[in-house]
């Protein structure tokens, strides 16, 4: 009896680890700058490509959202939020874009009529064979949170994410791309403590 609740318990925190993390994250760390031995970092806002969001309302409130999400995890990882550049050990921000593309549909004709049925005279004609099949816009997100080291100038860390959707809803493509962002700074390194 404990061991199959054992089992069971070890197979929901693996299937909510799974499903919590949905994004491979792709990480540089540059050799030169130790991002573990630093102790604070400057927020500066990112960056919004006009295909995800167009209206000043919804960027203002993604910009919100990205912010609270990215220094919340840096904040929990045990970084201190400094108030200007000059103080900052890091720079953190983020970029976010996307790219709209078109896709052959996947849509299969179920429960089609059978074709003596449709060929009839004074039936309605199937499409010609000529005819483009229908195409479905499908929106490339890509999510950069990076860290730069303000005294060079050079990048000290960066996390990427993409992600393919076929959302339509403003609300849905914001919720995406913040959760993006939140799950890579989780990737972050946690701040190494002053020995």
């Amino acid at each position: 009896m404990i061991r199959t609740r054992t089992v069971l318990i070890a197979m929901l925190a693996l299937l909510a680890a799974c499903a919590s993390n949905p994004w491979t994250v792709d990480i540089f760390k540059s050799p030169e700058v130790d991002v573990a031995g630093k102790r604070s970092f400057f927020y500066r806002p990112g960056e919004v490509a006009a295909p995800l969001v167009r209206q000043p309302k919804i960027v203002a409130d993604t910009e919100a959202r990205m912010r609270a999400a990215i220094t919340g995890e840096l904040l929990s990882k045990g970084y201190v939020e400094a108030t200007a550049p000059a103080g900052a050990d890091l720079v953190v921000s983020y970029q976010a874009s996307g790219t709209s593309k078109f896709v052959e549909s996947d849509q299969q004709r179920i429960g089609a009529p059978s074709p003596n049925a449709v060929l009839t005279p004074g039936n309605v004609r199937p499409p010609a064979a000529s005819e483009v099949p229908p195409e479905r816009s499908v929106l490339i997100i890509a999510v950069v949170v990076f860290a730069e080291d303000p005294a060079s100038g050079r990048l000290a860390w960066r996390g990427l994410a993409n992600l393919e959707t076929r959302t339509s809803s403003t609300e849905a493509l914001v919720r995406q791309v913040v959760d993006m962002a939140r799950h890579i700074a989780q990737q972050f390194p946690a701040r190494r403590a002053a020995q």
